[in-house]
Order: structure tokens, then sequence, then C-alpha cells
């Protein structure tokens, strides 16, 4: 709503003299009823006709004032506005066609239609100011909306005119032929007084409270209008409640206090038909300025980012020209900001790369993308640059593009990546180095473990052997005592289990099965006294002929399930392991899986988890790929992946 167009003090006290000096005559003619109702209008029905069709007429102009002045820009007030002065424009019409067929106004009949279509009129004019009064909540009504709207009304307003004209009785009774107006007319007459004075309040209220400095939308007639109108309202329809033959005075001064009412509302409209498309102008331009300015401090802080980034910033347009740098760029390629603007790109370009880099920027301006990422791969998206001093180092950058007024401009953003691609390249010289010293240490600690287990088994294991054949020739001896007998018999027990430990030690070291028997027996025999130990159930899935492989492979292979038999055992808590092969032209597929109490998240990143980095890297140093997926309840599983298409 607009409030610019509210009513100023001074009219506002102007309109309050006025309506208090019209309400002091009507208090004079009201006091003075019987002297005045003896006075008769000659040729009252030209009278009343030239004030009816000036009323009529200026419903007409509220009507399009409140439907064209401002297009298409209609909010809900004046969109009720304009289909009330309509329908109330047209009744009226039909009021004054009916008069004007009722020689000497004795007609009751006709008198009744016309009386029906003016009370109407009126009552549509009272509920509409008081509805305005109330003031609903406003907001634009589309164009359609208000067309239906208007439709909807007229079609009203002609079944409610065809309804009058045939069935005149459907309407109680509002004129006698020998005693004027009737009781239901004077009734409905005090009640419109009534309405049009809660109205007049209400807008009282409002002119009170209004901020006249806060712009809304733009479609509000003046309040102040408005409270006056329905005060003269108020005091036709008590001009009308008096007379009892239409030639009485008090029907013209009704008349007069109703066209009053009807120029008051025309006056507001007219005002809003003037100011408003100012307002609406002033409106705009506060926001154009609002607009301007908030522009103008994002411009200031994009300059403030761009100047004070740490990364480098360079914009260049379709001629591949500079024509934006901040202090960042210029440092990294040695040069001072106003020495790059208005230069070529190529003079931070190496020559060599100059051709294939204008290709790539013409290619990237012509595919549409936005941005992307410079160079060959995610890894390895770093360029090189050429500083002023003939030097080329390595930057990584990333490239975007937009069109401006038809040519097309595009962004670098760019650090200078030296120190870290040195870094970087040292560290996966490292990391070469600590994954060959893991591998050769892997080498040498299964050399040492063939060899412990070697030397254990033949040597130690021998001489264990060979004790226990001389102890056992001692026991054939029967000149012994039943005391060194028994001492005898301990030392053989003890030296047996000094045999059978031995054994699991050189197994646990280096299983000869694995040596002599391949890894599918090695396997199996790991399986059996794995779940003869633990009590654990454990089932081998494979073929012998899928474990024919090299001793590298096969004893990588070994070690990771016997790693992971170990952890099951220790971590687990499981019931059931299962270990299962398959095999195709190029790789081997081991999957370890038990049902156990899996491995919390994080666990697995421990520094000292050493068994999983050791099958990483037993599995790294074969090329081949491992993979572990554990869930806390629903156990662990472990998938490798080993090539095996070159000699095994």
């Amino acid at each position: 709503m607009l409030h610019h167009t509210s009513i100023t003090s001074r009219d506002f006290r102007h309109l309050g003299l006025i309506s208090a000096l019209l309400f002091a005559v009507s208090l004079v003619l009201w006091l003075n009823y019987d002297s005045f109702a003896s006075f008769k209008i000659s040729n009252a029905l030209a009278f009343h006709t030239a004030l009816e069709t000036t009323t009529i007429v200026l419903f007409i102009s509220v009507f399009i004032v409140c439907w064209n002045a401002f297009g298409e820009r209609r909010n809900l007030s004046s969109l009720i506005l304009a289909v009330s002065f309509l329908c109330a424009a047209i009744l009226g019409f039909f009021h004054a066609l009916s008069f004007q067929g009722m020689p000497g106004f004795l007609h009751a009949v006709d008198m009744h239609k016309s009386l029906s279509f003016w009370l109407i009129s009126r009552l549509i004019i009272t509920l509409t100011l008081l509805g305005l009064a109330l003031r609903p909540s406003d907001k634009l009504v589309s164009n359609i909306r208000s067309n239906i709207s208007v439709g909807l009304g007229l079609a009203a307003t002609v079944a409610f005119t065809n309804l009058i004209f045939m069935y005149p009785e459907i309407l109680p009774t509002t004129y006698l032929e020998q005693s004027g107006q009737t009781r239901f007319k004077i009734v409905c007459e005090i009640i419109l007084v009534l309405l049009n004075i809660c109205s007049a309040y209400f807008f009282y209220r409002q002119i009170k409270t209004v901020n006249p400095d806060r712009l809304n939308d733009l479609l509000e007639i003046n309040r102040g209008y408005l409270c006056f109108a329905s005060l003269m309202l108020a005091a036709s329809e008590v001009y009308f409640s008096l007379y009892r033959f239409a030639d009485e005075v008090f029907v013209l001064i009704g008349h007069s206090f109703q066209l009053m009412a009807a120029i008051a509302i025309y006056r507001g409209m007219v005002a809003i038909s003037i100011h408003a498309p100012y307002a609406y102008l002033i409106k705009n331009t506060r926001t154009l300025q609002e607009t301007a300015n908030e522009l103008l401090i994002n411009k200031q802080r994009l300059v403030g980012v761009i100047e004070t980034a740490m990364d480098g910033i360079l914009t260049i347009d379709d001629q591949y020209k500079i024509v934006l740098v901040n202090p960042a760029a210029a440092k990294v390629f040695g040069y001072e900001v106003e020495q790059l603007i208005g230069q070529s790109i190529d003079v931070v370009i190496p020559i060599r790369h100059r051709h294939v880099h204008s290709k790539h920027v013409e290619n990237f301006g012509h595919h549409g993308t936005t941005r992307r990422q410079m160079g060959t791969s995610f890894e390895d998206f770093y360029v090189t640059g050429l500083h002023a001093n003939g030097s080329e180092f390595p930057i990584e950058a990333s490239i975007s593009s937009l069109v401006e007024n038809g040519r097309r401009f595009y962004t670098v953003i760019f650090r200078d990546i030296n120190e870290r691609k040195i870094a970087k390249e040292k560290l996966a010289q490292y990391h070469t180095q600590l994954s060959q010293l893991s591998s050769a240490l892997q080498s040498i600690r299964e050399e040492e473990r063939k060899h412990i287990a070697r030397e254990l088994h033949d040597d130690l294991g021998q001489l264990l052997a060979a004790l226990r054949m001389d102890l056992s020739l001692l026991q054939r001896d029967h000149s012994m005592t039943e005391k060194s007998r028994m001492t005898l018999s301990s030392m053989d027990q003890l030296l047996l289990t000094s045999i059978t430990t031995l054994r699991r030690i050189a197994t646990d070291l280096r299983p000869r099965a694995l040596d002599e028997g391949g890894l599918f027996f090695a396997l199996q025999t790991l399986q059996k006294e794995f779940s003869q130990r633990h009590g654990v159930h454990c089932d081998l899935i494979a073929d012998e002929e899928q474990l024919i492989l090299n001793d590298e492979k096969s004893t990588a292979i070994f070690r990771i399930v016997q790693e992971s038999l170990t952890n099951v055992a220790r971590h687990a808590k499981a019931n059931h392991v299962k270990i299962s092969f398959e095999r195709d032209d190029e790789s081997l597929y081991l999957r370890i899986k038990d049902d156990g109490r899996g491995i919390e998240e994080g666990a697995m990143n421990k520094t000292r988890s050493f068994g999983l980095v050791g099958m990483r890297e037993r599995i790294k140093a074969l090329n081949g790929s491992f993979q572990l997926e554990s869930a806390v309840g629903k156990g662990t599983q472990i998938d490798v992946k080993i090539p095996v298409n070159d000699a095994s």
C-alpha cells in the first residue's frame, strides 16, 4: 500500500470543518422537520435525475481509475472498489430508468423496483467501505483473476436486475402509493447508517495510526476521504429515511450528501492516479540506489579479496591479453602488476608450451565448460610457468570462463608448487626405497626363517632323536632299579615333548610342507592345526592346480593366510573361518572371511598394526591388491588379488 498519498492534516481539518458544518445544517433541518417536510420541490424528477446521473458518472469514474490507473499492478483493494462501483453504477442506472417510467411518482410497483435497485446499490457501497475500513490483508491480484472477478460481478448484477424486473415481490415492499416508504425500507436505511458510522470510525483510527513515511504497494485510496465519504453516506441515509413522498426536500438533501460521498471517493482515487506513479518512481529510484550501493560494496569487497589473496589470480580476454592480475600473481612471475596488464599471456608461458596452451584454452572456451583444473590428471594437474628471469617452475592451476557482452574471459587461479613438487618427488623416492627395503627385509626374513627352521630340524632335531634312541637302549638294561627306570621314562617324555615343540617351532618358522608338498598341502596342514589348536571351524576351498606358484608368491600367500588366522585366534572370537581361492588366466583371488566381532573403526590404522602392514607390503611387492572390509559384529573379510600371468 502507499501511505505517501495519505490525506494531509490540513486537508483532514478542512474535511472535518465541512462535516461539522453539514451536520450543523442537518441538525437545523431535523429540528424543523415539520416545516421543511411540507416544502415541496417542483419538477423533482429533473433534480433527482441530474443528481443520480452525476453520482452514476462518478461511480463509473471510480471504476475506471481503480481498473486502469496502474495496468496490471492491481491489488485486492483496487479490485474490490472497481467491481463494487461498477455494479453500483449499473444498479443506479436501472434505478433512474425505473424512476423515469413513473409519471408523477404515482406507480407504487415501479417505485418499489426503483427503490430496490437504489437500496441494493447503496448496500454494496456501504459494505465495500466497511470491508476497506476493517483493512483486510492486501496483495497483488493477477490480471486473469481480476477479469474473472469483474465478469462474475457483472453476471450477478444482470441476474439480480432481471429478477427485480420480473419478480419485484421477491423483496419486501419498499413503497406504498398512499403512505410512502415502508417500515422495511426505513429499517434498512437505519442499518446502513450504523454501518457507515462504523466504517468512518475505523477509517479515523487508521488515519491516526498510519506511518506517512512507509512505502508499501501502490493502490490505496486516502483513508481520510473514505472517512468523510462514510460520514456523508450515513447522513444521506438519514435523509432518505425521513422523507415520505418523492417530491420532498429531504430526498434532494439525501442525494446531495450521497453526491458529496461519491466526489470524496473519486477525489481519493484521482490522488492515487496522480501521486502513485511518482511514488513508484521514487520507490524504484531508492531501490536502484540501494542496489547500486550494494554493488559498490560488493565490488570493493571483491577487489579487497583479490588484492589480498595468497594465490595468484590472472584474467585474460579472448585475445589472450591480461586484463587483471593481483599482486600475488605478479610476485610469482617476478613482475610488477603494471608490467603485466595489457601484455599477452605468452610472457608467463614457456615458448615450447605456448602453442599447445592456446589450443587448450580455445577448446576449453568452445566446449562451454565453466571451470576445470589444468593438467593431465587429478593427481598431476600442474602446468609450467615462466619467471621473469627466464627460469621455469611448476604451478598448480584451475581455469574458469565467463561471457560478458559477447566476449569470453578466462580466469586462472594458481600457486607456485615448486617446493611441493620437490618434496613430493622426494617422498615418492623415499616411499619406493622403503618398499624395496621392506621387500628385501621380507626376503631376508624368509631366508633366515628357512635357515633357522632347517638348522632346528636337521641338527637339533637329529640330536634330540639320537638322544632318545640312546635313552631307549638304556631302558632295556634289566639290572636297573625301578627308581632308575621311572627316571628314564620321565626323561623320555621330556625328550618327546621337546621334539614336538621343536617341530612346531620349525614349522611356524618355515613349514616343510611348503617346500616339500607345495602351497596347497601347506595350507591344508595349517588349516588342520588351526582348527585343532583353537577350536575354530576352518574351511579351505581350493584346487591344488590353482595353487601351483613360484616360491615367492607361495610364501607370500601362506604368510597372509597364517597372519590372518593368527589375528582371528587373537582378536576375532569367531566360530567359523572360510578360506577360498579362485584363479583365471591373469590373476589369483584369495578371500578370507570370518564371523567374528569385526574390527572397530580406526583400529586398522593404528601404528602398531604390523600384521596388516606386513600383508599389504607383501602384496604390493607382488604388484597385487589388498582390500579389507570389516564391521563391528559382522566379521572381517580380506580380499587379495595377485597377478599370475608371469612365470609361476
